[in-house]
């Protein structure tokens, strides 16, 4: 999927990662580390929205020299939504139908096609009910149901997430992941920043100060206390059928 050579970028004269090479295998690959590691900055240079040094592909392509219209065929991107405040009322339907513009156009109509993958990704996540709704009366959970509406109505092969369910209830966040891992079963890419080390995924990513600090398909409690400074416990979820972590105290 991506491949990753010497990749250090930053803000100002502040280096947030450095000299990161790695290929990032395809599934559903988990960002982990604490605030401020670098998984948000990581997004970005992923997303194309951040010069770097060093070499980033996607499937053998740089990635600062795809164009954007392309790019946004490929890839797309989920922020955190802490800072969202949007100058015009927009509705949560037109917020998912901003998926489909790098296929139609800011000025396009949209065809009957567009019209079933927008009813069909509100639908996805249950907030049908909330389509005609200003994005700016929704609670912070429903609005970052719809950001989700909208990368998946964007169709792309790769998937990118920040902290995708920061501000929802448990449940709600345990069927967004299962609709993500399922997605990531039917073909495409998912690469999201997560803060729970207990959900499950295909790869993990472990960055702590902008390093690479791990990197595999299971965690283990060495790279857990390098990552978080604590102990950790491993027990088994037997509905799972796999170990899980609890965080001991200092």
């Amino acid at each position: 999927m991506y491949s990753l050579n010497e990749l250090c970028t930053g803000y100002g004269e502040k280096f947030s990662l450095e000299r990161i090479t790695l290929d990032i295998p395809p599934g559903f690959v988990l960002l982990i580390g604490p605030n401020g590691s670098g998984k948000t900055t990581l997004l970005r240079v992923l997303a194309g929205l951040m010069s770097y040094s060093g070499s980033v592909s996607l499937n053998g392509h740089e990635v600062s020299r795809i164009s954007r219209k392309n790019f946004a065929r490929r890839v797309s991107f989920m922020m955190s939504d802490k800072n969202f405040r949007p100058s015009y009322p927009f509705t949560a339907r037109e917020i998912i139908a901003m998926g489909r513009l790098p296929y139609r156009g800011i000025f396009s109509r949209f065809t009957p096609d567009d019209e079933a993958i927008i009813a069909h990704s509100a639908d996805a996540l249950n907030i049908t009910h909330l389509l005609s709704r200003d994005i700016m009366t929704l609670s912070d959970g429903e609005r970052q149901l719809v950001f989700i509406a909208s990368l998946i109505a964007q169709d792309t092969h790769t998937m990118l997430l920040d902290e995708p369910t920061s501000s929802l209830d448990p449940d709600k966040s345990a069927r967004v992941f299962e609709m993500l891992r399922g997605l990531a079963g039917e073909g495409r890419n998912v690469i999201a920043a997560v803060h729970d080390v207990n959900i499950s995924g295909d790869y993990y990513l472990a960055l702590r100060e902008g390093v690479l600090i791990s990197h595999g398909e299971k965690l283990n409690e060495h790279v857990l206390h390098e990552l978080y400074d604590t102990n950790f416990t491993a027990y088994h979820n037997t509905e799972r059928n796999d170990v899980m972590w609890r965080a001991l105290s200092r």
